[in-house]
């Protein structure tokens, strides 16, 4: 019998997950891109699903995509510095901001807290950088490394629906500065959305 509905299924299993976040954070270069399960691997470990077809269905197996955001291991599209600017009412070293920052962004893509195809606001990363940071950080913005691309370009990215935003930000993608200004920010370019 010929089937009349496809049912495509994207899965992300915990130790593609796993692998992918450890390549991703991994700032020495040792850690190898993880291969993503096939559709016949995906098939045999979740092959209980098709109790639960019609006869007419047939299920598609695809493993999800991450799509890495901000640091070298991003599209260079999507590479961006975050700037930030200290509280000069607390003592705190630059390194411990640095540390800070990734730490927060790290928990922010944490995969429970997104789904495929869903999209990235920098203001809501922002709002949580900011409750997360307080009294240590004053302002934080995002500048796309991409010198044709200007200020306010990576304020939202769009995901395919089999794709999870994720970052790659390290904290070497982080830059401490004493005011937001001018020359502090990409201003002369084509403002894009991915």
């Amino acid at each position: 019998m010929i089937p009349n509905n496809l049912i495509d299924l994207y899965l992300l299993t915990k130790n593609y997950e796993d692998a992918y976040r450890a390549w991703a954070l991994d700032a020495t270069g040792t850690v190898d891109y993880p291969e993503k399960p096939n559709s016949e691997e995906l098939r045999l470990a979740y092959q209980s699903l098709e109790n639960y077809k019609s006869v007419s269905d047939a299920i598609i197996y695809s493993s999800a995509t991450f799509k890495p955001l901000f640091g070298a291991k991003a599209d260079s599209t999507l590479q961006a510095t975050f700037k930030v600017v200290k509280n000069p009412n607390v003592v705190v070293s630059d390194n411990d901001i640095k540390t800070s920052v990734i730490a927060a962004i790290n928990q922010y893509f944490d995969i429970a807290n997104w789904d495929f195809g869903e999209t990235f606001y920098f203001s809501e990363l922002a709002a949580y950088l900011h409750v997360q940071l307080v009294p240590k950080i004053s302002s934080i913005i995002i500048v796309p490394a991409n010198q044709t691309e200007v200020f306010g370009s990576l304020m939202q990215v769009n995901a395919n629906i089999n794709e999870i935003i994720t970052s790659c930000a390290t904290v070497n993608d982080v830059a401490i500065i004493s005011a937001i200004t001018a020359a502090q920010i990409n201003t002369t370019g084509i403002v894009t959305t991915v």
